[in-house]
């Protein structure tokens, strides 16, 4: 691939990445907020043996205290933050295509081979790193939101010129309107399922006749509560736990393999995150987030509708996690499951818009400690899932076990406050996160300019 794009009409321009006066502040304090936010549930996963049971908390074997701080997890971040980092990666993608539309070019095949790239990260991550990888789901939820974007300059964008004389493009609203359905479209045709096969259960449990299709579901439920299923899960779970708290890194690279590869296949995750990515494309692309001490009004509204959706569905949320029984089926999962997105995405924009208030304010001083570890999320996060399994694996310290809550909360917050350390220092000398930096030359096919020019290193830690 060479480093020229061509602009559909005949013309080239040189493919570049986004230099430092292109980028927002507040969208790298944003960055480090989430990844702050990320670290406070990956860190249960890092010391939990079963990786498909992570959040499974023994709600009647805790005490208060213990109790109090799940809750207040659940309330306040779990599927918050990866939701409000998918948000920034819409709004980034959104920024990059504005820039090559003022250069007169289009990005989707360099787009394309970057998610790609991000891709076969995101599956070296999962494979031999740590298997709770979301980058592989981001790159392949990007790929959708090229494909919703292409969608919409071949057909909604045509339509409108052929039907409207006053507008030249689809309105930007749609977007929204897209986004909505691919969040939420799953879970409302998952909660039809769901009532379909209550419907279905209650007739055989009345000893109602049923059609061939009707008894397969019946007996499909049926095994899923199927006790023997149950024990055959716990050994799996047993296993898991010896490989990760006993096994060399080999094994747990072996187990891997074995258990989590499926993962990089399509799912309907894939789905909803492309819808999140929508809402921020739809920021993106008008700009709001560059334009804020104009829409001071519109961000404190948004906060506020935010709020107001955000604590419902959230209280339901944990009421769906806490209050559902050992043998909860299959609706106290699609209730778990819609409660869940839904707050997720308030309570991010309400993040986003409290945050980028604060950057006008004096508080700002404050948040731009955030910002180097924003600027190099991508290596952060890794460096985090490195550290975590060395700590907490057998092959490393071999800390794995039901930790309680002050050594969860301390390892966050020291972990993530040497990252601040470490991110001032690395970018005082270079100009990107290592994978950052590896990601941007292998978009480009060239090597990128890496090492910051400039004679006083401490004095640049100052301008981080």
């Amino acid at each position: 691939m060479s480093g020229n794009i061509d602009t559909g009409v005949g013309v080239k321009v040189r493919a570049r990445p986004l230099s430092a006066k292109e980028r927002v502040l507040t969208l790298d304090v944003l960055r480090g907020f989430a990844l702050f936010g990320i670290m406070f549930i990956n860190v249960y996963a890092f010391f939990n043996p079963d990786p498909r049971a992570w959040f499974s908390v023994p709600w009647s074997n805790i005490g208060p205290a213990e109790y109090s701080y799940e809750v207040f997890k659940i309330f306040f971040v779990q599927g918050k933050f990866y939701t409000l980092f998918a948000f920034l990666f819409g709004l980034g993608f959104a920024v990059q295509l504005a820039s090559a539309e003022r250069r007169g070019g289009s990005f989707a095949l360099r787009f394309l081979w970057r998610m790609v790239i991000l891709w076969l990260i995101g599956a070296v991550h999962l494979l031999f790193i740590w298997d709770g990888d979301i980058l592989h789901s981001y790159a392949a939820a990007g790929l959708l939101l090229l494909v919703c974007f292409a969608i919409k300059r071949l057909v909604l964008d045509k339509l409108v010129n052929r039907f409207s004389a006053t507008r030249d493009k689809a309105p930007r609203w749609l977007m929204l309107v897209v986004a909505a359905l691919l969040v939420f479209g799953p879970q409302i045709n998952f909660g039809r399922v769901v009532y379909q096969q209550t419907q279905i259960m209650k007739a055989h449990e009345a000893g109602q006749s049923l059609t061939t299709q009707q008894q397969v579901i019946v007996d499909r439920n049926l095994k899923l509560g199927d006790p023997a299923r149950a024990e055959q899960h716990q050994k799996s779970i047993d296993k898991t736990g010896v490989v990760f708290k006993e096994g060399s890194y080999v094994d747990t690279v072996n187990h891997r393999i074995t258990h989590s590869s499926k993962r990089l296949l399509p799912g309907m995750f894939w789905v909803t995150l492309c819808g999140i990515f929508l809402v921020g494309a739809y920021f993106g692309r008008n700009e709001f987030i560059e334009r804020a001490a104009q829409l001071r009004g519109g961000f404190v509204k948004l906060a506020i509708a935010a709020l107001v959706i955000g604590v419902p569905t959230s209280l339901l949320f944990v009421y769906a996690y806490t209050a559902k029984p050992a043998d909860g089926g299959i609706f106290w999962f699609w209730l778990t499951f819609i409660s869940k997105s839904s707050s997720a995405l308030a309570f991010a924009l309400m993040y986003v818009s409290i945050i980028t208030l604060s950057m006008l304010t004096p508080a700002k001083r404050w948040l731009l400690h955030l910002a180097p570890v924003g600027r190099m999320a991508l290596s952060n996060y890794l460096i985090q899932s490195i550290i975590g399994t060395i700590v907490f694996y057998g092959f490393g310290l071999g800390l794995m076990s039901n930790i309680g809550i002050l050594i969860q909360v301390g390892f966050v917050v020291v972990l993530f406050s040497l990252q601040i350390v470490f991110s001032r220092w690395w970018l005082a000398r270079f100009r990107f996160g290592l994978v950052e930096w590896l990601w941007r030359s292998l978009t480009y096919l060239k090597l990128q300019p890496f090492r910051v020019k400039i004679s006083n290193p401490a004095m640049a830690e100052k301008l981080v």
